[in-house]
């Protein structure tokens, strides 16, 4: 990782972490707020995604998947920038999933580094429970706002301090003309 992409992930990490406190703050007044930032931020990884996959994944190998995961988060961003009259719990329910789906992700990318002895498989793995954790509790507690606002900003502090910790991790990538192996 860069130098510029390391300040670039500090400077999210924390942006992340002060609008989730900012949501916690007043939970029954953010509520649209929060769904407006779940959306747009949605979209906006599902344009890179698309952005990503026209300029280089469209060439590769499983580019097509990039292309099929850039449809469906585009389409889950429009749904979630439409959900304004929805009640409540159709809000938590969807909150409840993609904390699960990323949890699945989390766990299967930290197996998938166990098995390469990669030292950061840990991170992976304590991230996917803590979003099963997130996931149940949004389950739990379906019918209060306070709640639903306040785990999704547990989850969006936990996520800024992630990528604040992944930004000052040393990196093991050999450059220039290391010997084979």
């Amino acid at each position: 990782m860069t130098k510029t992409r390391r300040i670039v992930n500090i400077i999210a990490g924390l942006f992340m972490i002060l609008v989730a406190f900012l949501l916690a703050v007043d939970a029954k007044q953010t509520y649209p707020a929060m769904i407006f930032i779940l959306g747009i931020t949605t979209l906006i990884a599902s344009i890179r995604s698309l952005v990503y996959y026209i300029s280089m994944a469209r060439h590769m190998v499983g580019g097509r998947t990039i292309l099929y995961r850039a449809i469906i988060m585009l389409d889950l961003s429009l749904f979630t920038l439409s959900l304004t009259d929805v009640p409540l719990y159709c809000i938590v329910l969807y909150l409840a999933g993609i904390h699960i789906f990323a949890a699945f992700v989390d766990i299967m990318r930290s197996i998938e580094s166990m098995r390469l002895r990669a030292p950061s498989w840990r991170l992976s793995f304590i991230s996917g429970l803590v979003n099963i954790v997130l996931g149940v509790l949004c389950i739990v507690f379906i019918e209060n706002v306070t709640v639903a606002v306040g785990i999704y900003s547990l989850g969006l502090a936990y996520s800024g301090m992630t990528r604040i910790i992944q930004a000052f991790r040393k990196n093991k990538t050999l450059y220039g003309n290391a010997p084979a192996v």
